[in-house]
């Protein structure tokens, strides 16, 4: 597992023989028990009786420009040249493992891209801390082994986990970036970190 505090940044090594695939996966456990109380602020629109989280992220260009949102939306699950894909939407978290993922071919993407930012959002009213074990991961799609692993707990809804950046012509890197944000996560919110971060 990569070794990095908040802000840091280090190259990403893989096997000459793989895709240079790797995935961001979200997780949480379903919600235990539902009260009337839950139910009521559901009626009204405040907040879902179930727990719902989503994993998007934002491509970037050398320019700084927003070149594409990934997300379980409609019509924004896959990017344009089909190299960057999420699974779905999950609705409730019930079932193991994680449960959204996006997934990225590095080797294959266009040039145009050269950064990528992962964020979570808690799209059912809640609060991360309100949430039965919410979890975020970089892993290796070759080997399967976890690069990076984040357990999520405070009073926030929305995190920004890290940015995937392009270094020299083939190789990439990881920052950790590790922020929570009371507010969405909108392009213009991420471009201090790609902009003024030194890779």
């Amino acid at each position: 597992m990569l070794k990095l505090a908040k802000g840091q940044t280090t190259l990403l090594n893989f096997s000459s023989d793989s895709s240079r695939r790797i995935f961001v996966g979200l997780g949480w456990e379903p919600r235990q028990s539902i009260s009337l109380k839950s139910v009521l602020r559901a009626m009204i629109g405040r907040k879902k009786t179930e727990h719902d989280l989503d994993l998007s992220c934002h491509l970037f260009g050398q320019d700084g420009t927003c070149l594409q949102v990934i997300s379980a939306k409609a019509g924004e699950m896959v990017d344009e040249s089909g190299y960057i894909y999420h699974s779905g939407d999950d609705v409730d978290g019930f079932g193991e493992g994680d449960d959204e993922q996006i997934s990225v071919e590095l080797h294959s993407l266009s040039p145009d891209i050269t950064n990528i930012i992962f964020t979570a959002s808690v799209g059912s009213g809640h609060r991360f801390d309100e949430i039965d074990a919410p979890e975020i991961r970089l892993v290796d799609g070759y080997t399967k082994r976890d690069l990076l692993h984040q357990n999520l707990g405070t009073a926030s809804s929305h995190y920004i986990f890290l940015r995937i950046y392009r270094d020299g012509e083939n190789d990439w890197g990881a920052h950790l970036i590790d922020e929570y944000s009371s507010e969405p996560i909108l392009p213009e919110n991420l471009k201090p970190y790609y902009q003024s971060i030194a890779v």
